[in-house]
């Protein structure tokens, strides 16, 4: 018997919303650890290099430069990890407010490309660069594509790609997935996603409008309207 059928259904959102908190986190944890895992196998072998050395047998300039090359590519890549993980950590300090929705998406699918890579598949987003302003939770949208993207990749091929579209008019915000329909499981919920949704909207459309989408989300641009 699973625990939650007696729960009140607020509860069980907040233990969703902390599950997918700590999911996302500690896969960033993971990514950050292999960050420092590759700068701490250059110090080791710049230590090593630093023993055998000698008047008679200086350290290659070659040699050098390649470990300070690696060092400097793995700073760099923990310095966007660590921006990323900033981004979506603030995301949960307004319940409701303005933010550039084509930011938060291309800063999720980084986070979430992680989850992809594992299975071999290609997360990718095609949120335009411009900015696209709303009133909304951004923290809510996150949870929600995380859903999206996890049903999405439990069927998934190596090699698939999973396609993140945003597109917004005057007053209208379209997120679509896309991929192979027959890649999604059983479990897939488009009332749960209402759910979420409809916390902040009231209205909210989820639907699959052609056989290649998995999913199709369409909701104001501002919460509540």
């Amino acid at each position: 018997m699973d625990y939650r059928e007696d729960m009140q259904p607020d509860r069980i959102m907040l233990e969703n919303s902390l599950a997918f908190f700590g999911a996302v986190t500690a896969s960033i944890s993971h990514e950050l650890n292999n960050v420092i895992a590759i700068i701490d196998q250059n110090i080791g072998l710049l230590a090593d290099l630093l023993i055998t050395a000698s008047a008679e047998r200086p350290i290659p300039n070659e040699r050098l430069q390649r470990i300070s090359d690696s060092v400097q590519a793995q700073t760099d890549r923990g310095v966007r990890i660590i921006k990323g993980l900033n981004t979506f950590a603030h995301s949960v300090d307004d319940p409701i407010r303005e933010f550039d929705l084509n930011q938060l998406i291309n800063n999720f699918t980084s986070i979430a490309q992680r989850l992809a890579s594992l299975r071999k598949v290609n997360l990718e987003s095609d949120s335009e660069a411009q900015e696209l302003m709303v009133t909304s939770s951004p923290f809510i949208i996150q949870q929600v594509l995380f859903y999206c993207i996890q049903r999405a990749l439990n069927r998934a091929q190596p090699g698939d790609v999973i396609k993140i579209d945003v597109h917004g008019s005057d007053t209208q915000v379209d997120i679509t997935l896309t991929g192979r329909v027959d890649q999604v499981d059983n479990g897939w919920n488009e009332q749960y996603i209402q759910q979420l949704m409809q916390i902040i909207f009231g209205s909210v459309e989820v639907e699959a409008r052609d056989p290649e989408e998995l999913i199709h989300i369409k909701f104001s641009r501002k919460a509540g309207i």
